[in-house]
């Protein structure tokens, strides 16, 4: 018996019928909606060419989401249109749809809402996502068209990040309508289901180092993002080396972006204390020290070299050592 494989097959089950596919290829969905435009291509024209994808991270978020509508609903919250009674909302002439998390309908407003769950290293600088605010707005939309909403009530929407290793950790982004996304994406659904050629679409997951084809795409082999080049051993999707690397490389986007960000700290702190010209200065319980340190010595190697100096004889060679590179392709 092995644990693993049942649970992975009861997940299969578990989302089968979980969404109405034939609406999903119908529509131009609003959380795939900033998605690449070959991706949703493919969903909409060819979905029998997607490869098997793991499916964690959306498990992840499915269980976030209960959490959040089950403890609202407990509370006593307003809350509509969550869990068992969601909808999918609809615009048959622009062919876009969303399936927002709940409306929490109040006297005085109706407050539209999405739930997300993060990884804990997350940079909540970076928060909320134009893809969720988009998603969202789309979803205030679709609902504005198809509920009869009272007279006096407002509508707004609401962005909630829950970290998923705690889920008492939540982030709150309240979100405006934008009236005009519809027409804007329907003109990107337009060209989804009107273009007969996907070598005619742009391939947007390749932009910033192509993370939307490797680590989120099921059609990227069949879009030839993911082809095999001379000379290299591909690993199989789904075994323990893809998912090492991928989550190699998604550490790898954090801790890049957290060194930024602490560099230009640092030279925020530096620029504060030569203003106040101070060597060291205490905040709180976290001690802050400037100094300087002289440069360091170094053979210029070429001038030695014109000088007809061969210092040869007196190199050594080290123990041979390994070396890993792992980068986006």
């Amino acid at each position: 018996m092995n644990i693993k494989n049942l649970v992975v097959m009861g997940s299969g089950i578990l989302e089968e019928g979980k969404f109405d596919e034939d609406v999903r290829r119908k529509y131009l969905n609003a959380s795939e909606a900033m998605g690449c435009i070959r991706k949703q291509w493919y969903s909409k024209h060819q979905p029998a060419s997607a490869e098997p994808q793991e499916w964690g991270y959306a498990r992840r978020g499915s269980h976030g989401e209960k959490f959040l509508v089950e403890s609202l609903i407990a509370a006593n919250a307003p809350l509509a249109y969550a869990g068992k009674d969601q909808e999918t909302w609809t615009d048959e002439t622009r062919k876009i749809s969303a399936t927002p998390d709940g409306i929490l309908q109040y006297d005085k407003e109706w407050v539209v809402t999405e739930f997300k769950t993060i990884d804990p290293r997350t940079n909540k600088s970076k928060l909320p996502k134009a893809q969720h605010v988009a998603q969202l707005e789309i979803g205030m939309e679709l609902i504005d068209q198809n509920i009869d909403r009272p007279d006096g009530v407002t509508l707004r929407g609401v962005l909630v990040y829950m970290d998923a290793s705690n889920y008492f950790d939540i982030e709150e982004f309240p979100v405006s309508r934008n009236t005009a996304i519809l027409d804007q994406m329907a003109k990107r659904a337009s060209k989804i289901f009107r273009t007969k050629d996907v070598g005619n679409l742009d391939r947007e997951g390749k932009r910033d180092g192509g993370k939307e084809c490797k680590t989120m795409c099921p059609f990227a082999r069949v879009c030839g993002v993911d082809i095999e080049t001379s000379g290299t051993r591909r690993a199989n999707r789904g075994s323990n080396m893809d998912a090492s690397a991928i989550r190699y490389m998604a550490i790898k986007d954090q801790v890049d972006t957290l060194k930024d960000e602490q560099d230009g700290i640092k030279e925020d702190i530096k620029n504060e204390m030569k203003a106040r010209n101070m060597k060291k200065g205490v905040v709180g319980n976290i001690e802050c020290l400037l100094s300087f340190s002289p440069g360091r010595a170094s053979l210029n190697k070429k001038a030695v070299k014109a000088a007809g100096i061969d210092l040869s004889p007196f190199e050594t060679i080290g123990a041979p050592s390994e070396r890993l590179t792992v980068k986006w392709a």
